[in-house]
This record gives structure tokens, sequence and C-alpha cells, in this order.
């Protein structure tokens, strides 16, 4: 009767430690997929520039390279850092350096954003540095009047409060960098709010699967 026991209390004991070990891989892949990290990137939606109610297409910016905030209704713009020389367009977009085509390939849009009146440089790239495999960017953000307001070093990101190292997910299936592990992106509705005094304003339409965003002034 004794060994009964003993041998029911091991089955139990073993049955417990399986499920331990299963909750714990379970929860290990969550962490390196990204499942409980707060943005996601949206890469099988659409981006939309809106203004005066319209949608605008702005087919130089890569969706890929586009996060948001997962819950919540004020959600923040991110942009990959990886491609540091296309936030040069969301300058023009908060500078409204830019024009309207009414023409348009795709019926999910009014018209299309043509960034050709601006010539203003507001990303500048200082240097490059190699970390590990990769190389990456050492680059400074300029408002209209040419005065830097943000400097991006790879090697100093653990305490820049614009950084969020945002991982791709399954449900994602992308990943652009060689690392795999993360990326860097630059929390751009911070960034906006605090050195160029615009607020930016981000939808997401589930049922049309697009990213809309507009930048506006701060009052």
């Amino acid at each position: 009767m004794r060994q009964d026991k003993l041998k029911l209390s091991r089955k139990r004991l073993i049955s417990y430690i399986i499920i331990l070990v299963a909750i714990a891989c379970i929860a290990v892949l969550a962490i390196v997929f990204g499942f409980f990290q707060r943005q996601e990137v949206l890469e099988k939606y659409q981006l939309a520039y809106m203004q005066d109610g319209k949608s605008l297409e702005i087919s130089p910016i890569n969706i890929t390279d586009i996060a948001v905030d997962k819950r919540g209704q004020d959600k923040d713009l991110y942009f990959r850092i990886n491609s540091n020389y296309d936030l040069d367009y969301l300058f023009r977009l908060a500078y409204r350096q830019f024009e309207v085509k009414k023409s348009t390939d795709s019926k999910l849009y009014d018209g299309t954003v043509d960034f050709s009146v601006s010539d203003n440089a507001y990303v500048i790239q200082e240097s490059l540095k190699k970390m590990d495999k990769d190389i990456y960017a050492v680059f400074s953000l300029h408002n209209k009047k040419g005065t830097e307001i943000y400097r991006y070093d790879p090697e100093e990101t653990s305490t820049d409060k614009y950084i969020e190292r945002i991982k791709p997910t399954v449900l994602q299936g992308y990943e652009k960098s060689e690392v795999g592990n993360y990326d860097d992106f630059i929390n751009i509705t911070k960034l906006f709010h605090d050195k160029l005094n615009k607020k930016v304003t981000v939808t997401v339409d589930k049922e049309k699967k697009m990213i809309e965003f507009k930048i506006r002034d701060e009052k």
C-alpha cells in the first residue's frame, strides 16, 4: 500500500515538473518573439497620412518601418532606426513641405503626397559604427532652422528615452535585422512633441487594415 502511494506521488511530481517545464518554455518563446511587448509592426497593413479628412498615400515610407502601440486609444508612432534617411519624410509632413496629387493607383487613398518641393536636410549622417557583424549609422536630426534636436548613437541607446527596442513576432512574420532579436525604433510621437511642438495622432483601422496618422501643431 505504501509503495503504491509512493508511485502515485512520483507520478504526480513528474506531471508537475512536465507542466512547469512546458509553462517555462512557452514563456521563453513568448518573450523571444515579442508577444509581451507593448508595440507591434503591422506589416500586412497600409499606411496613410490624413489631411483635411483625406487619406493620402506616402509611398516613400515603408509600412515595415512603422510600429504602433498595441493597446489604448492614444497610440504612439515609432519609426525604425535602420531606415533613418526616410525620417526626413516625417519632418516634411510635420512642416507641411509637400504637395498633394490627386492621382493614385489605389482605391484606398484620396491622393498621393509629393515630397519634391522641399530641400531641407533634417537627417544628417555623421559616421558609421560596426557592432558585432552589423554596421549602424550615427546621425543627427534637425529642425526647420537647422538646429540639432536629437542625436542617435547605437552605443548609447540604453539611456536614450526616445528609443524602444521592438522585436518581430511570429504573427508579424517580419525580420529586417540580421541579428533578428530586435530593432531600435524611435518614438516619433514623443520626439515631435518635445522638440518640434507637434502632435502626432495615430489611428489603427482594423477593418481597412490601415494605419492612419496626422501631424498638427500643439495648442
